[in-house]
């Protein structure tokens, strides 16, 4: 089950930080949040970066979407620290060789072509101010299906990408959704 749902974490991930770096790096909520917690945040990505981040997701999604175990682990970083995060306190996997055995697993549990991600709900993004590292999160709600089964999930998205050889990279991608419901406050 753990598997299925990291699996599914991490086939919408791209559609959640591509809606993130559509919206220009942040949504005005989250923008007009981080000023009043914040004057002094620093700016958001400038359009050539969310550009090149764009492209580092969009070739991370085409490639999970395909299936490509190669061409995923092309987008993330080489360095042993690089991790991959789920939910639950096992779902780690760190550096190349576990990120790479924990797609190879993934990549079993969804249906190609059955993500339909609307992050609207809560995005934001950052660099720093030379343009090495970048952040991004959303909050999404997703459909995806499994052997034709149709499946519906909220999910938490949160990565930091960092600038090699003239690339983004991931050095870490961490995905969670909420496997029971909230607990109830009381009313008075």
């Amino acid at each position: 089950m753990k598997l299925r749902v990291i699996s599914l974490c991490l086939a919408i991930a791209l559609p959640v930080f591509v809606g993130a770096c559509q919206a220009g790096g942040t949504n005005k909520e989250a923008t007009d949040t981080a000023a009043s917690a914040n004057a002094a945040a620093k700016p958001s990505p400038t359009k050539a970066t969310v550009e090149e981040i764009r492209a580092v997701l969009a070739a991370h999604d085409k490639a999970l979407t395909e299936k490509n175990l190669d061409a995923i682990m092309a987008t993330f970083s080489t360095n042993a620290n690089t991790v991959v995060m789920g939910t639950g306190a096992e779902e780690r996997w760190l550096g190349p060789t576990e990120i790479r055995a924990a797609y190879t697993e993934m990549v079993k549990d969804f249906d190609p072509g059955t993500m339909d991600c609307d992050c609207q709900q809560f995005r934001t993004a950052g660099s720093d101010d030379d343009g090495q590292m970048a952040w991004l999160a959303a909050t999404c709600a997703c459909k995806d299906s499994l052997k034709g089964k149709a499946r519906e999930y909220k999910l938490n998205v949160s990565a930091t990408v960092e600038k090699q050889g003239g690339n983004w990279r991931f050095v870490m991608l961490h995905m969670s959704n909420a496997t029971s419901s909230p607990p109830v406050t009381p009313t008075k």
